[in-house]
């Protein structure tokens, strides 16, 4: 049974190795069998591979085994699995649910793949098969086959029965009702099961309006649906309307933490996933094609203010304020870039609606840059008021007005950029950051000398 206490990962770690190196079997075995398997996903990713493999053999029994590797990150699940001799794999795989089974499998190396298939159960085999027909971040890639569909003929006191006789049901929140040419035509949730009278048939009580998916419908699709409407599992359906698996709320889960680093990854201009164990060159192949859009903005800055030469020469201490009005206009583009991002993946906002978001964002920008410019106009007044020596009213202006100019603008192209992105079918997430900051660190540094020119 697993312990309701889960201790922090770099104690239980450090547990685990003191056992290790002691040689302490039988303590190892006591605390990792009361240990729930997602405890012991987390904390293996603390040892080498020899190690967790010997690890894994303490936790309990097959059943349990394959629960921890389930409950790994795929990537650290297809390591495992490739270090751990064959027999131990397919003892492992036989385990799991099918779902599970062809996530890991369709990140292991093909010929692997043919002899695990070759080794497990026909049926078992055929599932996984049927499984990795779909893409990877499909409704149909996610989905598990195992769930129950019975008959609109069947009357309650059966399908109860029928419940009861089926364990190797993964999730079982909803019974879903199909005609005999096995579509989806209602829904029966298990609590409106056991509170109706045992002779009623299922067609008399079934909800026949059904929130399904296609088998290609995208995951993040997946997720807004169970998001909008509370669902605890989603019937998934090929053509015509044949119900093929269920995605459950836990995968959802899955999916809305993958969704969200993926958008952030992306944001940033790092690639679409991150991997401890990723290369250099890797890394460096994602990233460096998105940092020359800043590299490229730093040198039209450059020459920007080399063409202020002159300007800056006279009023040196313009310089000064480079950093806080570039630094405060960026802020406020990345706070507009990651709300509208945000909002759009999460069908907040719509595209449709492009100048109301915008001008939201501007408006919001030209308050920001009406409060912070006042302050930072002050602030070069006083701090410049050298008895007639520098134009202290002049620099306050210049200073002022640039950065509220700045964090409007700022603002406006922070707002545009992902909606821009959107409507020509382009992911809104992918590099706007670097994107965004490269513009206004360029038009902030032509606005403010523009100005002092101006001005002074």
């Amino acid at each position: 049974m697993a312990s309701n206490h889960h201790p922090p990962t770099y104690r239980f770690a450090d547990t685990l190795k003191r056992l290790l190196r002691r040689n302490a079997m039988p303590n190892l075995k006591k605390i990792l069998s009361r240990t729930h398997p997602v405890d012991v996903a987390h904390v293996l990713d603390s040892f080498i591979d020899p190690e967790k493999l010997k690890l894994l053999s303490y936790v309990g029994d097959d059943a349990r085994q394959a629960e921890v590797v389930a409950s790994m990150p795929v990537s650290k699940a297809v390591d495992l699995i490739s270090n751990m001799p064959f027999e131990r794999a397919v003892a492992l795989f036989r385990e799991m649910s099918a779902d599970d089974r062809a996530d890991i499998l369709g990140e292991l190396d093909e010929a692997l793949v043919s002899r695990i298939l070759a080794a497990l159960p026909d049926e078992e085999s055929d599932e996984v098969a049927e499984l990795l027909r779909y893409g990877e971040s499909t409704a149909g890639g996610i989905m598990s086959p195992d769930f129950l569909a019975i008959s609109e003929d069947v009357t309650v006191g059966e399908a109860i029965g029928i419940v009861q006789e089926s364990p190797d049901v993964e999730i079982a929140f909803y019974i879903y009702v199909v005609d005999d040419a096995g579509s989806l035509i209602g829904v029966v949730s298990l609590r409106q099961l056991v509170t109706t009278r045992r002779d009623v048939q299922l067609r008399d009580i079934m909800n026949p309006h059904v929130v399904s998916v296609r088998t290609d419908v995208d995951q993040e699709e997946v997720a807004r649906l169970v998001s909008r409407y509370d669902l605890l599992a989603v019937p998934v359906v090929s053509e015509p309307n044949q119900l093929v698996g269920v995605v459950t709320v836990d995968d959802v889960i899955d999916v809305i933490k993958e969704e969200a680093t993926e958008d952030i990854l992306k944001m940033a201009g790092a690639g679409e996933e991150w991997d401890d164990k990723q290369s250099v060159l890797s890394s460096l192949r994602y990233r460096a094609p998105w940092l020359a859009a800043a590299w490229i903005g730093g040198v039209l800055a450059s020459f920007v203010i080399g063409h202020y030469e002159s300007t800056l020469e006279k009023y040196l201490t313009l310089a000064a304020f480079i950093p806080i009005i570039i630094g405060m206009a960026g802020n406020v583009g990345t706070q507009s870039l990651t709300i509208v991002v945000r909002g759009l993946a999460t069908r907040r906002i719509d595209v449709k609606k492009f100048w109301g978001v915008a001008l939201r964002e501007i408006a919001v920008g030209v308050l920001l840059g009406v409060l912070y410019g006042a302050a930072l106009g002050a602030m070069g007044f006083v701090q410049h008021d050298m008895g007639g020596q520098l134009n202290a009213l002049a620099i306050g202006m210049v200073v002022g007005i640039a950065a509220a100019f700045s964090m409007v603008i700022a603002a406006a192209v922070g707002a545009a950029t992902p909606l821009v992105f959107a409507k020509l079918h382009i992911d809104p997430a992918v590099a706007t950051g670097p994107f965004v900051t490269t513009t206004i660190d360029v038009v902030g540094v032509f606005v403010y000398f523009t100005l002092a020119r101006i001005l002074m």
